[in-house]
């Protein structure tokens, strides 16, 4: 997960990865605290805009709509 901007001025955004094409956050009630808060879309493997917006999430740079990588987190 990252922040986006500047205090009072941010976006959380992220790349999730699991195993199957449906969202594990129904798995588990534990898991359902806020994944209603954001917007989930597939990635396709093949699409060079995936490969890119990918390979930005790992290296913890960029920006998204317009706001500056500001931090990171990472769940395991």
């Amino acid at each position: 997960m990252c922040i986006f901007g500047e205090n009072n001025n941010n976006t959380i955004a992220g790349i999730w990865v699991w195993r199957g094409h449906e969202l594990a956050f129904r798995l588990s009630t534990d898991w359902q605290v806020d994944f209603e808060s954001y917007t989930w879309k597939r990635l396709s493997v093949d699409d060079e805009n995936t490969k890119k917006l990918v390979n930005q999430y790992f290296l913890w740079e960029g920006e998204h709509n317009g706001k500056k990588f500001n931090q990171g987190k990472i769940f395991k």
